[in-house]
């Protein structure tokens, strides 16, 4: 029987993975020399070829993506077992990843963790921001545990929930004509005004966009910015109106950086959803979040005046 043992799987694993020796050694914190001498052996012990080298990195053999296929398996494997012992500890333990868009990612998400860890401080926690569609796939690929988006998600092999009712608010300097004497703003005067805008495929300009195409709205995005800071600075400056969540724009209201528009006929509303891998095994820190979210939902103070 060949001598294969799991170190030589695990960096094999890697090099599959990542299509480079030199991106392995560095994830893996050892020498490239040691990741190629590790798979040649490997190779020697299964007698066959499992990579080939190119220009731009390596890629595998049909040989190759038997055994990562294997691989995945194993170590989604170890993965379950590190859990189930997670599980006997209780939450004396363990980890929690999380995955977000921006704007639960940025102003509630936070406050939970923070209220968690409080809770269970021998608990590690992250938080991963990027694009519900990355988040997505980072926890069907067992990257992250939990994830949270202003998008609902129906994708087989993860379970939802809806946890707030997220409105997108527009915001004005509060020396722009709109904003003085807090004055009801009609659609027709949104319509004239240069708007400020989230970039295409977030949630918040999805939300906004669906309201526009159903009101037959003709709007003039001036500006598409990356961030919810970048959107608030640049209408606090009076470049224009911006559109984002009200659970983005508290304190700049309360500072008076801001003001939020009363806009007849504007009610622009989308869930934040919570989702979550549906395989039968969730650890007991996992429980404990979900379950903080599930029965506290926690969220920060939004001014009355919104």
């Amino acid at each position: 029987m060949p001598d294969i043992n799991f170190h030589q799987l695990l960096i094999f694993h890697n090099v599959a993975q990542l299509g480079s020796f030199t991106k392995a050694a560095r994830e893996l914190g050892i020498s490239q020399p040691a990741v190629s001498i590790q798979v040649k052996e490997l190779e020697r012990n299964l007698n066959t070829t499992l990579v080939n080298r190119v220009r731009r990195g390596v890629f595998l053999t049909d040989s190759g993506e038997v055994v990562y296929g294997y691989t995945k398996r194993i170590f989604s494997l170890a993965d379950e077992m590190r859990l189930a012992v997670q599980d006997l500890e209780g939450l004396q333990a363990g980890r929690l990843s999380i995955g977000s868009s921006s704007t639960p990612g940025e102003y509630i998400l936070p406050l939970a963790m923070g209220i968690f860890r409080e809770r269970y401080p021998k608990i590690d926690i992250s938080l991963a921001i990027s694009n519900t569609d990355t988040v997505v796939q980072q926890i069907l690929s067992h990257e992250l545990d939990l994830g949270m988006a202003g998008a609902d998600v129906d994708i087989q092999g993860l379970s939802s929930f809806p946890y707030v009712e997220d409105e997108v608010v527009i915001v004005a300097s509060p020396t722009h004509p709109l904003s003085r004497d807090r004055r009801w703003v009609s659609l027709q005067e949104i319509e004239n005004q240069p708007l400020i805008m989230r970039e295409v495929g977030s949630a918040t300009r999805n939300a906004a966009a669906d309201f526009f195409h159903a009101h037959n709205m003709e709007v003039n995005i001036a500006m598409e910015l990356g961030s919810n800071e970048a959107v608030k600075r640049a209408a606090a400056a009076g470049l224009g109106l911006g559109l984002l969540s009200k659970f983005s724009v508290g304190p700049e209201v309360v500072a008076g950086f801001l003001s939020v528009l009363r806009v007849r006929g504007w009610k622009c509303e989308r869930p934040l959803i919570v989702f979550y891998r549906d395989d039968g095994h969730i650890s007991t820190v996992q429980q404990a979040f979900l379950r903080l979210l599930q029965v506290e939902r926690p969220l920060p103070p939004v001014p009355l005046q919104l």
